[in-house]
Formats: C-alpha cells, structure tokens, sequence
C-alpha cells in the first residue's frame, strides 16, 4: 500500500504540490495571520471596498475609481474591488478580505508552473512550483490583504500567456489583456513593465516565435485595457483635470509619488543585500532564522544563475531580462520585498535551475541526491508553516492591532466623542463601518496634500493628543497600553478604564 502511494505521489507530482500549496495558502484564512485583526493597508482596502458595495464612493468621495487615494498617495483598486464581490457573498469579515489574495495565490502557483515549463524543463518547473509552494515570502504574502501583491499573479500570467501565444490570436490577445490588466495591480513595476515586455518581445520575434501582425495585436490589446490607467497617470502629472461621472472616476491624488523615482546605487546594494540575507526589516514580508526563500537556497540561488550563464535553457534569456528589470526598479526605487516582488519569479527560478544542476552533478547518485534535497525542502516548509501557524502569529499581534476592534466597538456604545491615540485612522474607520459621506464630509486633515494623509478629526473622532486637553465628561479616550503619558492620563483623571488586547478605553466621569 505504501509502496502504491509513493507512485501515486510520483506520477502526480504537480496535483501533490498544488495540494499542499492550496492548503497552506487557505486554511485558516480568515484568522491566521493576526487572529481576525486587519493590517493598517488590509483594514484601508477594507474599508474602501465596504463603502463602495455600501455607499457607492470611496474616502475620498470619488465613484468607481480607477486608483484609489486613501492615504493621499494611492492604493491599486484592483483589490478593493475584488473583495467587494466577497464582502457580498461573505459579508464584512476577514476571509471575505484575505480570500481574494489567497485564490490569486493558488493561481499563481499554476501558472508559475507552466511559466518555467516554458522557459526551461518540466523538472525545474516542478522544483520551482514545489519551492514557491512552501516557501515564507509566498506564505505570508498569500494570506492577508496588501494590493501590491495581486501584481505577482497577474504578471506571472501574463508573461506566460505571451510567451507561449505563438501567434494565436485568441491567446495572443488574451496575454495583452492580462499585460494591461498587471499594470493596475500595482504602481512600482510600472517604470519596468515597459521594458520587460519590448525586449521580450524582440527577443520572441528573433527566435520566430512571434511575428509583427501578433505583435501589434498584442500591443493594441494592452493599450485599449491600460488607457484608463494610462489616464489616471495623465491627470496627475497635470496634462489633463481629473475625471468623475456615474460610472467611474480618475482621481488627482492629493500626493503623486512620481518624485520616489531616482537612480541610486544605494538602493541597488539594498536590493542586493535585502534579498541575500532574505530580510527587509519588515517582519510582514519574513522573519530572520526563516528568510524568504529559505537560507540556505542561497547556495542553489548562485549555482543558478552560473549555470544559466554557462548553459542557459531553451528561453533563459526571458529570465534574464526580467532579472535585469529587478535591478533596475531595486536601483530606482526604494527597496522592500513588497515593492520588489517583480523579482521573486527570476529569484525562484534561478534556485530551482541550481537545485536541478546540483542533481545532475552526481549522476551515479542523482536519485538518493533528489531525494535528500526534497527531504530538506519539504522539512524546511513543514517547520516554517508549524512557525506561521502558531509562534508567528502570536508575535503579529502587535502588528495587526490586536484589540484595536474591540476598542472601537466598545466605544461606540457611549455618546460622547471619542478621542483615539496609537491606533491608525483606516482602522477607526474600518472598525466602527463609519458612513462614508459622515467621513468626506467632516474629516479635517493636518495637510490635505500629504504624501500619509493624518486626519485631526471627523465627526465623533478626535485624532489629536489628548493628555493636552481637559477631559470631557462622557467622552472616551483610547491609546496604547504602551503609551505611558496616555494611560497615565486615564488614571489621573479617575476614568473607568478597561484594557482590550493591546489598547486602553477611558470613560471620562
């Protein structure tokens, strides 16, 4: 029986690893990470995609926008409209939040697949799928609700879609749909898609695999679906006023990030450094003892990338281009695993063709040699996903405001106005499901024109530092349990005070 099960296992190896991708990316999902509390971004896009199902606008008062504002710099809205359809179906809770992320996760892994079948071989495919499957980066991203991270999918697919169009034209418009539909997802990659994708298209069109007549379908398709982001880009240069009718807005943000853009060989050792440590000081993205991609993949990262200098595969050149636009980006932009997952696709690559070129290394023993470097994968990914699960969790609770739910809805219980410190302002709103035309309407911010907007109030919310005011009987007051002079105020005053996770509600007598 064992002995069936084994080859059962061998024969379906992809179905093995997608199984196992799958279950990681959606047990638990609603709860794991942050035991059903929202990340400062997750709870924004939450909020945005509540008001809009709702009430029919964002925060900013703008209906159906093709780019979100929130902070005052912007938000892909890519995510905030696909977690409508799951608040509808789910209602306002986590999974409905998290779910969408998770499904695109598991499509990633599919397409990731025949991606890197296309590129290279089938086993380096599977090796790269089975790594991709267990490995930290993919986990902690798949599992909560950031909008940069629906880019991975979408230009995983679309890269494949081109790559393996040949001229078809059902496919090759498909794959210009998708390339335009990526630049949506996220702001970043936007200085790089253009490259990555003219080069790789002269690089098709040299081996024959593309002609011009696909080409130019292909370019047409992506331009019809990129001309409404095209646009918004447009109106906040300042070529063009914004836009606003009954169907959808292109909004001019309050702060446009186009001054983030600027060569540094500063970013570019971070980049470097960043992904060779595997940390980027953001325990969201990894954790130190874990890395990315695990350790000591470091070792098949180079091994790698020197065998597909010596001997590259079939389309390895496809790889290096999109290795070369990382770069670029990591030297322009400053650097963070989110803001440079673009790169993780020739990373994961370049690892699995090391592990594959390591195997081949000892023909005589290749079998016992696979084996052990499966051995080692797979505990390495049972060990991270028992860490996830349990002792991380438990140390992001801080991260994913632990209490901060239960604060505001207990708040929300007295009339008074309530006076918030430590706790980030899409979480108030998200929290309290505060009407969104209450918020446009009475909101009052520090600098409208901030890059990180900082409301100083809104109707039945103060913002600002209230141990420097006299407390009002029947207001509440919240801060941080580590907030010292907050708290100290609380007691001084002789409020009812109750403590909920991490925070402090007051009720001034």
């Amino acid at each position: 029986m064992i002995s069936n099960i084994k080859d059962y296992i061998i024969k379906h190896r992809l179905l093995f690893i997608l199984f196992i991708g799958f279950l990681l990316r959606l047990a638990f999902i609603g709860r794991i990470p942050g035991n059903n509390n929202y990340f400062q971004d997750e709870a924004f896009s939450a909020y945005e995609a509540y008001s809009q199902l709702t009430y029919g606008m964002d925060s900013h008062g703008y209906h159906n926008p093709v780019y979100l504002e929130v902070w005052g710099s912007g938000m892909s809205a890519v995510q905030c409209y696909c977690q409508m359809f799951f608040l509808k179906l789910l209602g306002f809770k986590p999974i409905a939040i998290r779910l969408p992320q998770a499904i695109l996760a598991c499509i990633t892994l599919i397409f990731f697949y025949l991606l890197i079948k296309e590129i290279s071989d089938d086993e380096t495919s599977l090796w790269a799928t089975f790594i991709m499957a267990i490995c930290p980066w993919h986990l902690c991203m798949s599992r909560w609700g950031l909008d940069c991270n629906y880019f991975v999918c979408f230009i995983t697919m679309a890269m494949y879609l081109l790559i393996s169009a040949r001229n078809r034209l059902g496919r090759t418009i498909l794959a210009g749909a998708v390339g335009g539909f990526a630049l949506y997802c996220y702001a970043s990659p936007w200085i790089v898609m253009p490259i990555l994708i003219f080069v790789t298209l002269i690089y098709l069109f040299v081996k024959k695999e593309i002609t011009i007549k696909s080409i130019l379908i292909y370019g047409v398709t992506m331009g019809i679906v990129a001309i409404p982001i095209l646009t918004f880009v447009a109106v906040n240069m300042g070529f063009i006023p914004p836009i606003q009718t009954s169907f959808f807005s292109i909004p001019k943000m309050g702060f446009f990030r186009s001054t983030d853009v600027g060569l540094s060989f500063e970013n570019l050792w971070r980049t470097i450094s960043f992904f060779w440590v595997q940390y980027d000081l953001r325990s969201w993205n990894s954790t130190p003892r874990y890395g990315i991609y695990f350790l000591f993949s470091n070792v098949f990262l180079i091994l790698g990338i020197i065998k597909n200098v010596i001997k590259p595969s079939k389309h390895t050149v496809i790889i290096w281009i999109w290795f070369a636009c990382s770069l670029i980006l990591g030297a322009l932009v400053e650097v963070n695993f989110n803001r440079l997952n673009i790169a993780m696709i020739p990373l994961l690559y370049f690892i699995a063709s090391g592990i594959v070129f390591t195997i081949s290394l000892f023909k005589k023993h290749s079998l016992a040699v696979k084996r052990a470097l499966m051995a080692l994968y797979g505990a390495a990914g049972l060990i991270f996903a028992v860490y996830y699960f349990t002792g991380y969790n438990e140390m992001m609770e801080r991260v994913w405001t632990e209490g901060a739910e239960e604060a505001i809805v207990y708040a929300q219980e007295y009339d008074g106005t309530v006076h918030v410190q430590d706790m980030l302002y899409p979480v108030i709103l998200c929290y309290s499901k505060y009407p969104v035309e209450k918020f446009v309407n009475t909101v009052v911010y520090l600098d409208p024109y901030a890059e990180y907007l900082r409301p100083l109030s809104f109707e039945g919310y103060d913002l600002t530092d209230f141990t420097e005011q006299e407390p009002v009987s029947g207001d509440v007051y919240i801060c941080s349990v580590e907030n010292t002079a907050a708290a100290e105020y609380i007691a001084n005053n002789d409020m009812a005070c109750a403590q909920l996770g991490s925070y402090y509600v007051g009720i001034a007598r």
